[in-house]
């Protein structure tokens, strides 16, 4: 077939592709914030949920000194001195090889997007955290988890654009970023610092400003 005929041909899957590309990441962000506003439209008639109380009582019988270790190691995925020093990396080294910074910003709008909707909700929300016995009681609104959505918006952000900008394998960044947003999410239920619910609602916030900033990279790639 001569390339003149081919040449549509595959422009047209080309097109089918991106297009289905982009739909799967609006489906994404928008399961992410559908999830989040049924949450908040659930906590604001009961913000106690049975099941977070199901789930706090056995995870304060599961008593292993290990295991709450490399949780606690985990939760730090979701801190400051962490996730904006990975960031900041993952940025620069996008930036080098692109020889320009249109394609890091969408990893910094992913975490600092999240991270503002997330102090903006808990303002909103006010939901109590769980009161821990012994010890002095958290006073910070519990929902969502800041460390669960901080974790999974910088995690998924940095795996995609580094595997779209072929420096990562996708059958190794995509399952480690969602390993360490589960690991972060678990270990804050696991410490009692926060109920189940929150860190659901801490993952729908992570993935859907992660799915976003994915859509607004594609856009910048597209304008290539």
């Amino acid at each position: 077939m001569p390339p003149r005929i081919l040449r549509p041909h595959l422009a047209s899957n080309g097109d089918a592709l991106s297009r289905r590309h982009h739909l799967a990441l609006a489906a994404v962000a928008g399961s992410g914030v559908a999830l989040l506003a049924a949450l908040v439209a659930e906590l604001d008639a009961d913000e106690h949920w049975p099941m977070d109380h199901r789930i706090r009582a056995a995870l304060a019988t599961h008593k292993a000194p290990l295991f709450r270790a490399s949780l606690k190691t985990a939760g730090l995925a979701g801190s400051i001195g962490v996730y904006a020093p990975a960031t900041l990396i993952a940025m620069w080294v996008v930036a080098h090889r692109r020889r320009t910074t249109r394609h890091a910003w969408p990893i910094a709008g992913s975490v600092v997007g999240a991270a503002a909707a997330s102090l903006l909700l808990k303002q909103l929300v006010r939901r109590p955290r769980p009161r821990a016995l012994p010890g002095p009681e958290n006073e910070k609104p519990s929902f969502p988890s800041g460390h669960a959505t901080r974790a999974s918006a910088a995690a998924l952000a940095i795996a995609y654009v580094l595997v779209r900008e072929r420096m990562a394998a996708r059958g190794v960044a995509l399952p480690l970023a969602l390993g360490i947003a589960a690991a972060a999410g678990v270990s804050r239920a696991y410490a009692d610092a926060h109920w189940t619910t929150d860190v659901i609602g801490g993952w729908a916030l992570g993935g859907a400003a992660a799915a976003t900033s994915a859509l607004v990279y594609e856009r910048g790639r597209a304008n290539d």
